[in-house]
């Protein structure tokens, strides 16, 4: 796999970084700046949806509404950039931790105020008018932690919010 030169690097790292704030901050509409109008998304190894594509504004409400309640900080490290085809597109895969947190309710003493995850994700890229967007993106989960119950995108979160 080869490396990309750093005026493909850095503006592909810029818009991953740009991504994941938005979830931090709650910026639905920069999200949806960062995506393609379609997306292809594969959230399955994490139990959640399965593989399908969406327009972009879709993928956006959906994340929106597992996790608008939860404090959250995305960090992704690792990040490898490959050009693919007609040099207008790319592959992207880096590594993630997701911390969440609920600092919004009271819980139960015995129940756990966090849902932490951690794992890989792989990134589709077009290059559009000088600009990249996020095309397609694959959710590698490896281990999370804490109580699912707050996330509303976890199997146990959709079932004890009705939406199983």
């Amino acid at each position: 796999m080869n490396t990309v030169e750093p005026d493909v690097f850095v503006p592909v790292n810029d818009l991953l970084c740009r991504f994941f704030h938005c979830f931090d901050r709650r910026d639905w509409p920069a999200m949806t700046e960062c995506l393609m109008p379609e997306v292809t998304v594969d959230y399955a190894s994490s139990g959640r949806e399965p593989p399908s594509t969406m327009p972009g504004e879709a993928f956006v409400r959906r994340r929106r509404e597992a996790v608008d309640t939860l404090s959250k900080q995305h960090s992704f490290s690792n990040l490898r950039v490959t050009r693919e085809g007609d040099g207008h597109a790319a592959m992207a895969s880096c590594h993630y931790l997701i911390l969440r947190f609920e600092l919004s309710r009271e819980l139960a003493t015995d129940e756990e105020n966090f849902f932490h995850s951690c794992g890989s994700y792989e990134f589709q890229l077009r290059q559009v008018r000088g600009e990249w967007k996020i095309a397609g993106i694959k959710q590698l989960a490896l281990q999370s932690w804490g109580n699912s119950s707050l996330h509303a995108g976890s199997a146990r979160g959709q079932k004890s919010q009705g939406k199983e």
